[in-house]
């Protein structure tokens, strides 16, 4: 599957809601139990923008506007890098909202672009992932200051 991107069915408003979090701003919540092994949210074609390198590059190299800096934040701050399409994934319909913790229920499968329950999640829990884990992006430095915290641990 290599810097092939397929889309599929998403769990993600079945299962999860985003609210307030106590660990960060919002975070996202499991609806119902979420059993261990469950795939808990899927990229679909119409929850994600997929971007490129030339275009996170020709975004990152127009003047500074509001506009063009809050478009570079919500890219930095809530894409991820599957080092194997070498593509940043902006999610859209909520599971941006994923905390991070070394501690994680969930972890991410970037060959599908799909996150699974790492074991049994209660109703009510936050669903959380070790970013720590992520593709690290070697030409958008995504995450800020927190990308030298997690990444320092590895």
């Amino acid at each position: 599957m290599q810097n092939e991107i397929v889309f599929a069915h998403n769990p993600f408003s079945e299962l999860t809601e985003v609210r307030a979090s106590a660990l960060h701003g919002w975070g996202v919540f499991a609806r119902r139990l979420i059993p261990k092994g469950t795939v808990w949210w899927q990229a679909r074609s119409q929850d994600v923008l997929v971007i490129e390198r030339d275009q996170y590059e020709a975004i990152d190299s127009l003047p500074r506007t509001v506009l063009v800096n809050g478009l570079l934040d919500a890219i930095l701050h809530y894409s991820y890098y599957p080092s194997g399409l070498n593509r940043l994934i902006l999610i859209l319909d909520g599971a941006q909202f994923t905390n991070h913790s070394f501690t994680p229920n969930s972890v991410d499968d970037p060959t599908k672009l799909q996150s699974l329950a790492l074991h049994d999640i209660g109703p009510g829990a936050e669903i959380l992932e070790d970013y720590s884990h992520y593709g690290k992006c070697p030409w958008a430095p995504l995450y800020g200051e927190f990308a030298k915290a997690i990444w320092a641990r590895n």
